[in-house]
């Protein structure tokens, strides 16, 4: 009978179940995910190597979506687990700058993994709303106070890194733009911006295309944004009106 439970066991029936039961399912970048992971034990005597937490999302592909996990960490030792036992294991994780924001188009996760000696991982996921650090909320601001609404976002991977696109749709008839995108990347003493307009095309130009692209980058420093999201409003009025 032994025998036959450990076989079960390892093949997920039966055996031990990992929970992680998040206290702040919503998280600003900089903070911290909080919670407590819950281990019961199965039918049979098992050794938890390992359980490590991290943060995962999804990014665009050229054939779909792909999963990419953003880090991960060792949080739980490894121990022996009972029949029948519960073991709690408070938790605190980081959620670091760079981290995607939880928009239209994007999703974010806590991921749990256990390495189970002899067992499949009893993995866990949770939903989380990541929402952004100040410096990233002072210039969504900005952007809102001169019009423009937030429409969605996609996640894109480049070299490596991953980088969140946010896309704002202009106030009607007050810009010659379809629409702008930004990417933020958070340094010390401010954010790097990565700003595209996309503009309609007029007259002849009409003929041939749609709209043009042009893209700038600069940084927005803790200067400017100390002062507040109008002064941050009218620097990105200023570079938007340079692209066009």
């Amino acid at each position: 009978m032994g025998f036959l439970k450990r076989m079960m066991a390892a093949v997920g029936v039966g055996g031990a179940s990992v929970d992680a039961q998040v206290q702040n399912t919503a998280v600003r970048i900089g903070e911290a995910v909080t919670g407590v992971i819950v281990i019961r034990g199965g039918a049979v005597d098992q050794r938890v190597e390992r359980i490590n937490l991290g943060l995962a999302t999804r990014y665009r592909t050229d054939d779909g979506y792909a999963t990419h996990q953003l880090f991960k960490q060792q949080v739980v030792p490894a121990f022996d687990l009972r029949p029948g036992e519960t073991r709690e294991f408070p938790f605190s994780l980081p959620v670091p700058a760079g981290t995607p924001l939880t928009l239209p188009g994007t999703q974010v996760w806590l991921a749990t993994d256990a390495d189970i000696a002899g067992a499949m991982d009893p993995g866990d996921q949770d939903q989380l709303q990541i929402l952004p650090s100040r410096e990233q909320e002072t210039l969504i601001t900005a952007a809102q106070q001169l019009g423009f609404t937030l429409s969605g976002s996609e996640v894109e991977y480049h070299h490596g890194q991953i980088a969140q696109e946010l896309s704002f749709r202009p106030p009607y008839g007050q810009y010659r733009v379809s629409e702008i995108e930004m990417m933020m990347f958070p340094q010390a003493g401010g954010l790097d911006v990565i700003l595209e307009v996309d503009r309609r095309a007029t007259g002849m130009a009409s003929l041939f295309t749609s709209e043009f692209e042009q893209r700038g980058r600069w940084h927005l420093g803790a200067g400017t944004l100390a002062q507040g999201p109008a002064a941050v409003a009218r620097e990105l009025e200023a570079r938007i009106r340079a692209l066009l």
